[in-house]
């Protein structure tokens, strides 16, 4: 994901990975990129909830952050003042744990709020505008 360029690496994903990034597309998750397809400068994925949202920020080859924010103000998706959980870790990971969270309100889903680990849980706003692909296609590789 970030080369010495700072950018994204033109190199491929393992496949247990590129699996996990197929499970997005088919939950219907929205993706968003910071800078060109062949080389964004950050890439994250949102699934909207009822209250909250499920947010998964991919920051480098080992470095990514799944967290679950409040959603009363959409603005603060990706620079919250609270989340209710929060993962740090590499992208195969943060992927894993987002995807595993039960459901909000569904037995075992975090309910307490805590601060959210700075810079990770939030953008940088100097990045170039974002790209929007909504929802992500089942089709797209």
């Amino acid at each position: 994901m970030t080369s010495t360029s700072g950018k994204w690496p033109v190199e491929t994903f393992s496949l247990e990975l590129d699996d996990l990034l197929s499970e997005l597309r088919r939950r219907h998750w929205t993706l968003i990129r910071w800078g060109p397809q062949d080389a964004p400068y950050l890439v994250a994925a949102i699934f909207k909830w009822q209250m909250c949202a499920d947010v998964l920020i991919l920051r480098g080859e080992t470095a990514a952050t799944a967290y679950r924010v409040p959603t009363l103000d959409d603005a603060e998706i990706f620079s919250p003042t609270g989340v209710s959980y929060q993962y740090h870790h590499s992208p195969l990971w943060a992927l894993r744990s987002i995807l595993s969270l039960p459901a909000p309100g569904a037995p075992g889903a975090p309910v307490g709020m805590e601060t959210p680990k700075q810079p990770e849980c939030s953008v940088p706003e100097n990045l170039p505008r974002p790209v929007v692909v909504r929802p992500l296609s089942p089709y797209a590789r």
